[in-house]
């Protein structure tokens, strides 16, 4: 699997402007933000038991929360720096996300706060199966979920699927298959 890595300088005492990262609508745990904190000009090394808690608000009203003690695949503490994994849960809506990351001592103290921007880009096609689907793993969804097949009196093959994913099919007189999403082809 692919990882794109972004690493960002973000300062517990200084009144910098956010870092934007930049992410596609429906993006899954391919892409990483790899925070080295500051405190003024000293790079803070984050020990192994600091907490980490992630939240934010997505465009859409839905709020998304991850903690380092609940979600330690998605934020974690690594070589002294806080890591973030961008989730579908963050790009499940197209805008800007302000994502506040708080940091936590292993006692409980809250040691600062800071947030970035997360820049989420829509997706061409408003259905994330459709958006983060392979061919392959969309014919494979299709076909698992065929609920009938049959031919019409116009002897066209229809093919009824219970996939959720909004296709039509159909097929002319030549036998050319016509696949349809939402009333486009």
């Amino acid at each position: 699997m692919i990882t794109i890595t972004q690493t960002v300088d973000l300062s517990l005492t200084e009144n910098l402007v956010p870092a934007v990262i930049h992410a596609k609508q429906y993006d899954s745990l391919g892409r990483k933000v790899v925070c080295s904190i500051y405190q003024g000009s000293t790079l803070v090394v984050l020990d192994a038991d600091t907490l980490i808690n992630v939240s934010g608000t997505r465009p859409d009203g839905e709020i998304f929360q991850y903690g380092s003690f609940t979600d330690d695949e998605v934020v974690y503490v690594e070589n002294g720096k806080a890591v973030v994994w961008i989730t579908d849960v963050m790009t499940g809506a197209a805008g800007r996300t302000a994502v506040d990351v708080t940091i936590i001592d292993g006692s409980g103290a809250a040691l600062g706060s800071f947030c970035f921007i997360l820049k989420v880009e829509k997706a061409s096609l408003e259905n994330e199966a459709l958006s983060t689907g392979s061919y392959t793993g969309l014919v494979s969804q299709v076909a698992g979920n065929i609920a009938d097949c049959y031919i019409d009196d116009n002897g066209y093959l229809v093919i009824v699927s219970e996939d959720g994913l909004g296709l039509t099919f159909s097929m002319d007189d030549e036998g050319n298959i016509t696949v349809e999403y939402g009333g486009t082809t």
